[in-house]
């Protein structure tokens, strides 16, 4: 059981990562107007007004930036115990994210499909996450934990 449940997390997380870098290349790539993966891309503003264009190139950094959190995590995957710290610290940061979407206090934007299913992802799986990470990493063998076989010298 535990040996599944340390594969089950690895598995959660290689989807977690992947999503996180398809997600960054729609947004990174396609700026504000995305390059329509995730539906229809929308049309925002107009791309020739500067505030836009400002707008567009922050977001594109972010895009980036949730990028990078997504090949961390899939690097992390190798060695949980190793890359523990990291791990949680990364799901702490996408709960922090998930929050201050509350802070534009508009709950109708928020119960959207849309972003209601982000808010969830943002907060209730990365709560879940962080409790699995130290469950998995408490029930497995110091050995499995680290990556490491035990070796025998002859």
């Amino acid at each position: 059981m535990q040996r599944a449940s340390l594969m089950g997390l690895k598995i959660v997380l290689v989807l977690v990562g992947l999503y996180s870098l398809y997600i960054s290349l729609d947004f990174g790539i396609g700026g504000f107007e995305t390059l329509g993966w995730q539906g229809a891309p929308p049309h925002v503003a107009d791309p020739n007004n500067l505030r836009f264009g400002v707008q567009d190139s922050h977001f594109r950094f972010l895009a980036g930036v949730f990028g990078t959190l997504g090949v961390c995590i899939l690097l992390a995957v190798r060695d949980l115990a190793k890359y523990r710290l990291l791990l949680q610290t990364i799901f702490t940061a996408f709960i922090v994210g998930g929050l201050l979407r509350f802070s534009a206090n508009n709950f109708a934007v928020l119960l959207r499909s849309e972003v209601l299913i982000a808010l969830i992802a943002e907060i209730g799986l990365m709560l879940g996450l962080h409790w699995w990470l130290q469950q998995a990493l408490k029930a497995a063998p110091l050995t499995q934990q680290s990556g490491q076989g035990v070796s025998h010298r002859e």
